[in-house]
């Protein structure tokens, strides 16, 4: 008697095998009802899908013993147990498309993306799509084939959404404030030939005065040329100096110490703070000093950042790093940065 079934999981070996009497009793669930044989190496057919059991009972004078095995036999015809399917991604973007499925081999996978009465259809698993280079909404899903049935997944709206960062894609957590600055043309990039942001990198004192002029005059915006440098490490040759002294003629920044400027130094959270007020509020602002209770566990009432940090607590433009903290001394990271000019400058994502 021979058994047998493609999709079954090979039945185990018994290796301590008892001479005189051997019966392999094939269970569905509970059930003792698909049969049983006497061969020493049987192969095993099941009728339906689902879990089996298998039981090897060997016996001879002195008695009997057995033991039993699970098997999982599967449906020959095509399920799709998953797909990763994005329901957001950036134009012009390579897309990895993986499924879970069973049914027999061979299967045929096609990954059908429709827009405006057009199919694309990628063939695969893994396959790779590559979005459009221009924004669209398409209606997704899989389709799974092969000699017994045909399976198809749910449809899923795929939104082709802008995305001109290489390095940023829509799935980033601060995507749509990064390209919202990109859109408005107060973002910088950090490389090109592909666009970059460099999102988790610290914002430096030198790009940071980029970003909070044209957040508060517009992309447009120009500084005066740099005539005499404000600070002896931002010579007029430095293209950043026009930028950084604006910020001196404003009053929004005085230096780092020593008639220097330190534009390469990361931006610290208690900095950002002075610096995000005062270009919005202009020079000569002073924030509340009233302090009955600091605001972060981390930012004592003493401490002269205090009122700056109170004030962005206020205008909803931060709730701290975590654990009741602020993190004053924790530089932030350009993506940070893109969230917090976005608010203060009120300048909210589409």
């Amino acid at each position: 008697m021979v058994w047998s079934h493609p999709r079954s999981r090979p039945l185990p070996a018994f290796r301590r095998v008892l001479p005189s009497c051997l019966a392999f009793f094939l269970l569905a669930g509970s059930v003792q009802a698909l049969g049983i044989s006497t061969a020493q190496n049987p192969a095993a057919s099941f009728s339906t899908p689902g879990t089996k059991q298998v039981t090897l009972q060997a016996c001879n004078a002195a008695g009997c013993t057995s033991m039993t095995r699970t098997v999982v036999v599967l449906d020959p015809k095509p399920q799709i147990l998953s797909t990763n399917i994005p329901l957001q991604v950036g134009v012009g973007q390579p897309v990895t498309l993986q499924d879970t499925v069973t049914g027999r081999p061979p299967l045929t996978h096609r990954w059908v993306f429709s827009t405006g009465g057009v199919d694309t259809v990628i063939t695969g698993d893994p396959a790779t799509w590559t979005t459009p280079a221009t924004p669209a909404i398409y209606l997704a899903h899989l389709e799974v084939s092969n000699a017994d049935g045909s399976a198809s997944s749910l449809p899923v709206t795929v939104s082709v959404v802008p995305s001109a960062y290489a390095d940023v894609p829509p799935d980033y957590w601060a995507w749509k404030f990064i390209e919202n600055l990109h859109t408005r043309g107060v973002a910088t990039s950090c490389g090109t030939s592909p666009l970059r942001y460099c999102p988790d990198d610290p914002m430096t004192r030198g790009e940071m005065a980029i970003f909070l002029l044209r957040a508060k005059d517009g992309a447009a915006y120009v500084p005066p040329a740099c005539v005499t440098p404000a600070f002896s490490d931002v010579p007029c040759s430095d293209p950043l100096a026009p930028w950084v002294n604006e910020l001196v003629r404003r009053g929004v920044t005085a230096g780092c110490g020593g008639g220097n400027y330190c534009p390469g130094n990361p931006v610290t959270r208690d900095q950002m703070s002075v610096f995000l007020i005062v270009t919005k509020r202009g020079a000569g602002y002073v924030p509340d000093q009233t302090c009955l209770t600091a605001a972060f566990s981390d930012v004592a009432c003493f401490n002269p950042f205090s009122p700056w940090v109170k004030e962005l607590v206020t205008l909803g433009v931060t709730a701290g790093c975590g654990a009741g903290d602020y993190c004053p001394l924790t530089p932030v990271s350009r993506a940070q940065m893109a969230v917090f000019i976005s608010v203060m400058f009120n300048l909210p994502p589409p």
